[in-house]
C-alpha cells in the first residue's frame, strides 16, 4: 500500500509541473506535506530525469528556430530584396519569430534556473518550500510552453504568407 501512494504522490507532482498554479503553500494540507516529504527521493528523481529532457528538448528546438530564421526567412527575405520584390510581411513574419525566439530562449533559461531551484530543495524536510517552488516552476514552465505555441503559429503564419506570395508573382 505504501509504495502505492508513492507511486501516486510521484506521477500527480511530476505530471501537475506542467499544470497552472492553482494553490499556495499556505493552503497544501500537513496530509500533501506528509506525502512531499515521505516520496521526496521519487520525487527528486523524476525532477531530474524531467531536466534532462527538457535539455534535450530545447537543444533540439534551439537548434531548429535558428535554421529556420538563418536557413530560410533570412535568406528569403535578402534574395527577395536582392531582387527588388521585397515583401513587408515577409520581413514582419520574420521579425516576430526573431523576437519569439529570443524571448523563448529567456524564458527556458528562467525555467530551467527555477526547476534547479526547486531540485536543490530538501523536500524531506521543508515540504512546503518545495511546493511554493514547485509552482513558481509550473507557472515559468507554462510561459515556455506558451512561446512555444506562438512560434509554431508564426511559422505556419510565415508559410502561408510564402505560398500567397509566390501566387502573386
Amino acid at each position: 500500500m505504501k509504495k502505492f501512494l508513492i507511486s501516486i504522490a510521484v506521477i500527480a507532482l511530476a505530471s501537475n509541473l506542467t499544470a497552472a498554479p492553482n494553490t499556495s503553500a499556505a493552503e497544501i494540507s500537513e496530509e500533501k506535506a506528509g506525502v512531499i516529504s515521505m516520496t521526496c527521493g521519487s520525487i527528486q528523481l523524476q525532477l531530474k530525469n524531467l531536466q534532462k529532457a527538457d535539455s534535450r528538448v530545447r537543444v533540439f528546438l534551439g537548434s531548429k528556430y535558428e535554421f529556420v530564421l538563418t536557413n530560410l526567412m533570412t535568406n528569403l527575405n535578402l534574395r527577395l530584396i536582392r531582387n527588388d520584390l521585397a515583401s513587408p510581411p515577409l520581413a514582419a513574419s520574420q521579425s516576430t519569430f526573431s523576437s519569439e525566439r529570443d524571448f523563448f530562449k529567456t524564458s527556458f533559461t528562467d525555467y530551467a534556473k527555477s526547476l534547479d531551484t526547486l531540485i536543490a530543495i530538501d523536500c524531506r524536510s521543508n515540504p512546503y518550500n518545495f511546493y511554493n517552488q514547485l509552482e513558481v516552476t509550473r507557472g515559468k514552465r507554462e510561459i515556455v510552453r506558451q512561446s512555444y505555441l506562438r512560434l509554431k503559429d508564426v511559422l505556419s503564419e510565415h508559410r502561408a504568407i510564402i505560398v500567397s506570395f509566390k501566387e502573386s508573382l
